[in-house]
Formats: structure tokens, C-alpha cells, sequence
């Protein structure tokens, strides 16, 4: 099984939103995420990481653009487009997302999927 990540909205504050990780099987991997703050969620089985806008971003530069073989849960990407935008608490701020999610999403080879949502 490939190595996904989605985003998605927490629901506790108005702009905190969470990233969730599946099929995780390299344990050098596993160590460094566990140092950059993730927390294994034995209830989704699955690696999360929640926060501000800023600190997701952090992660989707160090984890999901830095690390090999990791993509996009293909039928959650629009899902992750649009968390991004409205979690953000500034244009600034959406804007710095949009560009990390295209860089992200060239990385991964998804950009025809994720353009017409950007």
C-alpha cells in the first residue's frame, strides 16, 4: 500500500485543520515524522498531524514535498484544496498555501488532478 495523506478541517477552532497519513511502512520514515509532532491514531490507523495554518504548512514542505513515495488520497484532494483556503487567516496565508499544495501536488504527480481546484 502507497504512502497517502489528506487534509481536513478540525471542527474544534476556526482555523486549525488536521493532516492524516496511511500506509506508512518505512520505520526511518515513521521516526522522523514522530519528531516533526505527528501522533499514530489507532482509532483511523493512521499518522495525524493537527494545527494552525502555518505549522500544516511546516509539514507539508518537511513531510510531504521532502519525503519520497508520499501522495494524495486521489478522492480527497479537492477536500485538501479547499480546507487549505478556508482555513487560512489571511489572503497571504491562502495564498502561501495554494503554492505549497502545487508544488506539493508536482511532486506527487497529481497536478492534473489537483489544477482545476486550484
Amino acid at each position: 500500500m502507497a504512502t497517502t495523506v489528506r487534509i481536513k478541517p478540525e471542527l474544534i477552532t476556526e482555523h486549525r485543520l488536521r493532516i492524516e497519513m496511511y500506509g506508512l511502512e518505512d520505520e526511518d520514515i515513521e521516526n522522523t515524522i514522530r519528531m516533526k509532532g505527528w501522533a499514530w491514531v489507532l482509532a483511523r490507523k493512521g499518522w495525524s498531524y493537527a494545527g494552525e495554518p502555518d505549522f500544516v504548512f511546516r509539514q507539508i514542505r518537511e513531510v510531504v514535498i521532502a519525503l519520497p513515495d508520499i501522495t494524495f488520497q486521489e478522492d480527497s484532494i479537492e477536500e485538501s484544496i479547499r480546507t487549505v483556503e478556508q482555513k487560512a487567516r489571511s489572503d497571504e496565508e491562502r495564498e502561501e498555501g495554494r503554492a505549497l499544495l502545487r508544488q506539493a501536488f508536482e511532486k506527487t504527480g497529481q497536478m492534473d488532478t489537483a489544477k482545476p481546484h486550484l
